[in-house]
């Protein structure tokens, strides 16, 4: 019952990798990486970078990572994780990073999105579940774990891990929120974080209820409220 309110809040529709474009790929210095543009079923787009060290298997742990401002933010935390046998994703879902739409700008792409009765938050939730479920695939990990850094990262992660509870391990989420009410209290401006003002989201959860519907995901937050928006 919760899940399918979380549903229709956020007016989920999964989504799949339709076409996973492999746009370049680099060999240096013991590590290889592999450039992706993602044609998701629902005709829209996210970027993402695959990194792992040479030779590693395709049986080694999988981290999919997030950051509100971007997957090349993500370097110094993508090269930890590199350095101890992981295999990580770093991805930039719509209004993120490289997937950002430029004309028109994200805030109004978003509010467009929303005069036709979608929730752009759910979007890029379902983009997440679709491709983590195709990067599960070809792979022996059995599940495959989270981190984001920023309040948009965390959200889209938590609501994710709601809607898919069996897909991830676990969620690290760092730089994020104690609660939904930070948007309000800050106050957040909606053009800097457009796709977390869903309304019917706010009025039957918040952060803690989503981390609670995640289970068996593992769910961890730290550093709360240090990470602005942008």
């Amino acid at each position: 019952m919760e899940r399918h309110k979380l549903r229709d809040a956020v007016r989920y529709r999964p989504a799949s990798v339709k076409h996973p474009w492999a746009i370049a790929n680099t060999k240096n210095k013991g590590v290889e990486t592999l450039s992706y543009f993602f044609e998701m079923s629902n005709g829209l787009g996210a970027t993402g970078v695959w990194v792992k060290g040479t030779g590693i298997p395709n049986s080694a742990p999988i981290t999919v990572v997030l950051n509100d401002k971007g997957k090349k933010e993500a370097a110094s935390r993508i090269s930890d994780l590199v350095n101890r046998g992981e295999q990580v994703l770093a991805v930039d879902l719509l209004f993120f990073g490289d997937a950002k739409p430029e004309k028109p700008g994200a805030e109004e792409y978003a509010h467009l999105l929303a005069t036709i009765g979608e929730r752009p938050i759910g979007i890029e939730a379902a983009q997440l579940i679709g491709i983590a479920r195709w990067l599960q695939s070809p792979s022996e990990a059995p599940r495959i774990r989270l981190e984001s850094v920023g309040i948009r990262s965390q959200v889209v992660a938590l609501t994710a891990s709601a809607l898919e509870s069996n897909l991830f391990l676990e969620l690290s989420a760092r730089g994020g929120m104690k609660t939904l009410r930070f948007l309000l209290d800050k106050p957040v401006p909606y053009e800097d974080a457009p796709d977390l003002f869903c309304l019917d989201l706010y009025k039957d959860f918040d952060l803690d209820r989503l981390a609670a519907l995640a289970s068996p995901t593992k769910v961890a937050q730290f550093e709360l409220d240090k990470v602005s928006p942008r």
